[in-house]
């Protein structure tokens, strides 16, 4: 499901960005990304999203990542590598599969992270999950 067409959407406070690639919905703790049908998420792409990060919440900010992965499209699976550096904004990840395949991808993907990562069945799944984080509470 979409963010937008969720309940989430009509009761979660947020600002949504949109990039040539996608676009992604900003909380306070957390952001949640839905990648354009199609696309492919490479380096490129990834600094691309960082920069307007960082634009929004500053230099100093840490964060939860939401992939929602509701469009078919391709990703480097080694950009989490990039996530083990201490300058990392991002500091766990949940990965909304709604097909086998996107599954499956996530798994491989968990294994490439060494931040907290959480495969979902569903925005609710996933929001709650990051909601719980203890670098929140």
């Amino acid at each position: 499901m979409r963010f937008e067409d969720s309940p989430f959407s009509k009761s979660l406070n947020y600002d949504k960005v949109v990039l040539d690639f996608g676009s992604y919905f900003l909380f306070d703790d957390f952001f949640i990304m839905e990648v354009n049908e199609g696309e492919h998420f490479n380096w490129d792409k990834l600094n691309s999203l960082l920069d307007s990060l960082r634009a929004y919440y500053g230099n100093h900010k840490t964060l939860a990542y939401i992939a929602n992965r509701v469009n078919s499209y391709s990703i480097d699976p080694v950009l989490w590598s990039y996530f083990d550096k201490d300058d990392s904004i991002l500091i766990a990840a949940s990965i909304i599969s709604y097909r086998d395949s996107t599954y499956i991808n996530a798994n491989i993907e968990k294994q490439m992270a060494s931040i907290p990562m959480k495969r979902a069945l569903s925005l609710e799944e996933a929001i709650n999950w990051v909601q719980q984080l203890k670098e929140f509470n």
